[in-house]
């Protein structure tokens, strides 16, 4: 399967889109870009709700451009869930199958098959009344998964959500996603669905497409001064360290998992070799140009390669092999501890404070 934008322009008088060009795989895109930068209109464009005035749509070698919604094969996952009350969820789910796709014994199984995955077959006999946000998401994909779309395109689905249900929801969804297999667009503005969802993404900034490719060769990629993309992606990914590594060792719920050469640790059961992605907040890794004895699990030994002053604080940026890190603390400590570019110290932080966004087994 594979999405292919072609030169697509729409022109609304005060705003144009394009002319801009895409090619997906199947893979999960994610979408950035600031408030009025044309993201939504694009997803309105594959979708069939907007007709573009040139350009063209290819789906799997097929021209959608000019086809009905209703034929273009398009799965559209809205930041409110659209439920019908006086159907139960079971009923909401199987809304848009025929008859005949209904009873067919291979469809029946699909649909099972998409419940199980999305956790809600202990909802089915409810009425839509009641129901967390969580859960009626997990509707809404089920619904347009059950119609075995080519393309799926989610505007920002997790946003109304609150913080804990967004956090299981987004770990559960790069899961269903990854088993779907095919060109998925994903519009987002918070920093935990770019790590945890994307296999890359794409930044639109009035209308064009600026950057394109992994988020970290795209961090890694920048010139000075920066371009209008990058200083959106800074501060749109500026809070928190992100790190991946792999399992190596999970029991009596702590596990040891590896990102280069360093071993760190985290709460939480994983499965051994499962690749896992966390976020630490910088102001929880503590420095120390001395190694000392602590509680915490993880004692990174890094070179200061750079120092930021803000108004209320220091940032120091570490690397230690593959890994990087940022510390954030106070001006005061700063001083004390004399910091300069090119000294090693230690970056300490508990085996509690990274928080799990993404797990692939």
């Amino acid at each position: 399967m594979t999405l292919e934008i072609l030169d697509i322009l729409k022109n609304f008088g005060h705003f144009t889109l394009g002319p801009l060009s895409l090619k997906i795989e199947k893979e999960v895109m994610v979408i950035l870009g600031p408030t009025g930068s044309g993201k939504t209109t694009l997803i309105n464009l594959i979708a069939g709700i907007l007709k573009p005035d040139n350009g063209r749509i290819i789906s799997d070698g097929i021209d959608i451009t000019d086809k009905e919604i209703e034929s273009r094969k398009v799965g559209y996952v809205f930041q409110d869930p659209i439920l019908f009350p006086h159907f139960d969820v079971y009923g909401n789910i199987l809304f848009g199958l025929r008859r005949k796709e209904r009873e067919n014994t291979e469809r029946r199984t699909l649909v099972r098959k998409i419940i199980d995955d999305l956790g809600i077959g202990h909802l089915l006999k409810r009425s839509v009344d009641g129901l967390s946000g969580g859960e009626m998401q997990k509707i809404s994909l089920a619904r347009m998964l059950v119609l075995s779309p080519k393309i799926i395109l989610l505007d920002e689905p997790l946003s109304h959500l609150d913080a804990s249900t967004r956090d299981k929801l987004r770990i559960e969804l790069r899961s269903i996603l990854r088993k779907q297999r095919l060109p998925t667009i994903y519009v987002t503005h918070f920093e935990e669905d770019i790590y945890a969802l994307s296999d890359s993404i794409a930044i639109l900034n009035n209308g064009k497409i600026e950057e394109r490719g992994k988020i970290e060769q795209i961090l890694n990629s920048n010139t000075t001064p920066l371009s209008a993309s990058h200083s959106f992606l800074y501060t749109v990914t500026s809070g928190d360290n992100y790190i991946s590594g792999k399992v190596i060792n999970s029991e009596n719920d702590l596990a040891a998992f590896k990102v280069g050469s360093n071993i760190l640790y985290t709460v939480g059961k994983f499965s051994p070799e499962s690749r896992i992605g966390v976020m630490v907040k910088r102001e929880d890794i503590i420095i120390s140009r001395d190694k000392i004895k602590t509680s915490a699990r993880n004692m990174v030994y890094a070179e200061v390669v750079d120092i930021i002053h803000t108004s209320n604080a220091v940032d120091i940026y570490l690397k230690s092999g593959e890994l990087k890190l940022i510390s954030r603390i106070t001006k005061n400590a700063t001083e004390e501890l004399a910091i300069v570019i090119g000294n090693h110290v230690y970056a300490i932080f508990k085996a509690s404070a990274p928080h799990l966004i993404r797990e692939e087994i």
